[in-house]
């Protein structure tokens, strides 16, 4: 109990920080926008923002990061470390993007990503990261 109360607040503040800086906003629309974010962050609400995180955005960021912790690990164990770039590119999927949701993805201003692309390759035309099969 005493754990989630720590996300909670610590949500809490990282919205209201975001929620400063849109001035545009009435403080009534602030506090909306931030209350939404919150309750999204840890609830099954969070589909309504980004439709791949049913559980709660905050539960679902922790398993696509731990998922690619995992696959990395394996893809590394199968290539025997030679893919470096390939196990770079599926834990960058995993861990980076939007970590909590904030009161500009309730207000639909920007659209949360919690499991981004990976980076595009190389400009030298070496072309280093996951290339699909064929269909």
């Amino acid at each position: 109990m005493r754990n989630a109360t720590m996300v909670l607040v610590a949500t809490l503040a990282a919205s209201g920080a975001a929620a400063a800086d849109a001035p545009q906003r009435s403080a009534a629309a602030r506090v909306w926008y931030t209350a939404g974010a919150v309750v999204a962050n840890v609830t099954p609400l969070s589909a309504l923002y980004a439709p791949r995180c049913l559980p709660g955005y905050l539960l679902c960021k922790l398993s696509f990061a731990g998922i690619s912790l995992l696959a990395a690990a394996d893809q590394l164990a199968f290539s025997g470390g030679a893919d470096l770039v390939q196990t770079r590119a599926i834990l960058h999927r995993g861990f980076a993007g939007d970590w909590i949701l904030m009161p500009r993805h309730v207000a639909r201003e920007a659209t949360p990503e919690p499991l981004p692309d990976p980076p595009p390759p190389a400009v030298d035309g070496d072309h280093r990261g996951f290339e699909p099969p064929p269909i």
